[in-house]
């Protein structure tokens, strides 16, 4: 079982998330339930919520309020955690005032009613010659509790959540851990009862709502692997291929990046970039995300070096599927991080010069442009180049600076873009060639 951190508040963890989905054995998931109420969000709850119950026993009148508000709060929130739970999540999520407002009133009503009859069928228990009904009627209706509050959280349709055969259906179907859970809660009433009065109660008072927090998760745990034989209306997120593939390529992304930290800290750099380099992730669901989640990390991590090489990488995926506009933002970072940076390879930089003329980034173009001209002197990029940035002077009126820039290239013959370099420069030396 993979451990985490109980300071984790995120409010989606895929980690949990995946551990919870791929685990239908209750004994295998049965760590994590019982780690669930003191991690996160839950522990707070847990530890505040039982004390202000318990300090709700000793404020008198005002205590009759606080628990009602006490009461509304865990209402909500034990529902929430169901369907939560049930639609796929494995981390509590936070508890705010909110849920005053946004939270279902009705649901609550019900909620509280079914409790408030529970606590009718305790009067006739206090009778010396009690009726046998009331005692059965008593434990049906504590037994069948986490199935009422299983259906409150589930059911779109309010005649359903209130069908005791739904309740009954639940029960049943989802067998011994259902039994158990109702025995935990009747343990944890025993408990509270012994404890009443003595100093111990704050601690009953918290390990009553632990108790809570856990049978809500197990309910929720319960009705996400089993929803089609309790036929619950679980909007279930399955773990589709999509989403099993981004998460492998998340576990890889951290795999990679905790090797070349590794060899970071032990002042290899060299070693570092052999790891790098040696995984392409080709065979990865999105390969161009994968670099670019590397590169973004590289250059947080302040790695000029590998971040540059590692753009190369990306740049050619992006130039493969005809991003020029994406390429060109990273080619402009590249060039933040080193002015003399030259993608590989180096005919990358034509294309990504026209993109920048198309976008008109004209101060990037110039960027590239001199830099080609820098690294390259008199190749093919360094003339393609050239020639766009002839153009470019064209359009902003400047024939005389565009006329000099094509003049010497109209002696490489075997350039691609000869055709096109020498109808410019014949047409730009025409209106430079006053008439007769």
């Amino acid at each position: 079982m993979a451990d985490f951190d109980a300071g984790d508040v995120r409010l989606d963890n895929p980690e949990a998330d995946r551990l919870m989905v791929s685990t239908p054995q209750l004994w295998r998931y049965l760590p994590q339930l019982i780690y669930y109420p003191v991690r996160g969000y839950g522990l707070g709850i847990v530890l505040v919520m039982g004390f202000l119950a318990w300090l709700a026993g000793y404020a008198g009148p005002f205590g009759i309020a606080l628990m009602g508000i006490l009461f509304g709060w865990l209402g909500h929130y034990c529902m929430h955690v169901v369907s939560q739970t049930a639609n796929g999540h494995a981390v509590p999520p936070p508890l705010g005032t909110e849920v005053l407002f946004q939270g279902d009133k009705l649901r609550f009503g019900l909620l509280f009613c079914y409790l408030g009859t529970l606590s009718l069928l305790l009067i006739p228990l206090l009778r010396p010659e009690h009726p046998a009904w009331s005692m059965l009627a008593l434990v049906s209706g504590i037994y069948l509790f986490p199935a009422f509050i299983a259906s409150l959280a589930l059911q779109p349709d309010l005649l359903a959540a209130i069908n005791p055969w739904t309740w009954v259906r639940f029960a049943w179907q989802t067998g011994l851990p259902y039994f158990c859970t109702s025995l935990l809660l009747a343990g944890m009433a025993f408990l509270m009862s012994f404890l009443s009065g003595h100093a111990g109660e704050v601690v009953g008072c918290m390990l009553t709502l632990y108790t809570l927090l856990f049978v809500c998760h197990l309910i929720g745990y319960v009705a996400y692997h089993r929803q089609d034989e309790i036929d619950l209306a679980v909007a279930v997120q399955r773990p589709t291929a999509e989403l099993t593939a981004a998460l492998e390529q998340v576990e890889r992304l951290k795999e990679v990046l905790a090797i070349v930290d590794r060899h970071l800290e032990a002042k290899a750099p060299r070693t570092a970039l052999e790891a790098l380099m040696a995984d392409d992730g080709t065979e990865l669901a999105n390969p161009r995300g994968y670099h670019e989640d590397l590169f973004e990390a590289l250059r947080q991590r302040r790695q000029d070096a590998l971040s540059l090489l590692q753009a190369d990488r990306l740049l050619q995926l992006l130039a493969k599927e005809k991003r020029y506009s994406h390429a060109l933002d990273i080619c402009e970072q590249c060039l933040d991080i080193s002015r003399d940076y030259v993608p590989q390879p180096a005919s990358l930089m034509v294309p990504l010069a026209e993109q920048a003329w198309r976008d008109k980034r004209l101060a990037l173009f110039v960027r590239i442009a001199d830099r080609v001209q820098a690294c390259l002197p008199g190749s093919d990029e360094a003339v393609s180049i050239q020639f766009l940035k002839a153009q470019m002077l064209v359009q902003q009126k400047q024939d005389a600076a565009a006329l000099a820039i094509l003049t010497p290239l109209v002696g490489r013959t075997t350039h691609p873009l000869h055709a096109r370099i020498k109808a410019l420069h014949q047409a730009l030396a025409s209106l430079k060639t006053p008439r007769a």
